[in-house]
């Protein structure tokens, strides 16, 4: 049995999901990984935590293989680009090196797939209504923002989400039947998300 457990929780765009997440770690006092993966994986590595960011899940507009491709170096990597495979190996290590290192809540990032043969893992999608996500990005933006809009963005990450996810780990993003647990915050709110996650977690991974 692994040493440390671990929850990764996928979510929808303004789902929640990162609220949720909160409140689970808070109760069971551990971490929350998320941007914060991007910054260990450059510390590791050595590169700038921009190459990280700009290939991130949500900001990813253009083919997944031909983006920052470029003149290759050592290793078959230049010190100014690296191709998408690169960076998410790279992010893999972080991730399983923190799982080793602690118990700890992953948000995204495909690190449900990463971990897949930990025996300490509960995997969780968080989903919402899209009138309620739509609301939440309106009151997010602010003025100009109107509910056409919010849904066209919405919508915009959510593609970009799932197309990095089902790249990656030839699975499809959101479908129930890759997760232990799928949770709408709008009829449960995130308390009571995160008390399910909480007690299946418990149940679950022995904690």
């Amino acid at each position: 049995m692994d040493k440390h457990f671990c929850i990764c929780i996928g979510r929808k765009f303004c789902s929640g999901g990162r609220n949720v997440a909160a409140v689970v770690a808070e109760r069971l006092g551990v971490r929350v990984y998320d941007r914060d993966l991007l910054k260990k994986a450059a510390q590791n590595t050595g590169f700038s935590e921009k190459f990280f960011d700009q290939a991130d899940e949500e900001k990813t507009r253009k083919g997944l293989r031909s983006l920052f491709m470029g003149h290759l170096g050592i290793n078959g990597i230049s010190n100014n680009y690296l191709s998408n495979e690169s960076i998410f190996k790279m992010q893999s290590e972080a991730i399983r090196h923190i799982h080793e290192q602690e118990d700890c809540v992953f948000i995204g990032r495909c690190s449900d797939y990463v971990l897949r043969d930990s025996d300490r893992m509960l995997n969780v999608f968080i989903a919402a209504d899209t009138d309620d996500r739509i609301d939440r990005v309106c009151r997010h933006a602010g003025d100009g923002m109107t509910q056409s809009k919010a849904l066209s963005f919405i919508e915009d990450i959510d593609r970009k989400r799932s197309s990095y996810y089902n790249y990656f780990t030839g699975r499809t993003w959101g479908d129930p039947s890759n997760y232990d647990i799928c949770l709408n915050s709008t009829t449960f709110g995130y308390d009571k998300c995160a008390d399910m996650i909480v007690a299946l977690a418990k149940e679950r991974l022995g904690i």
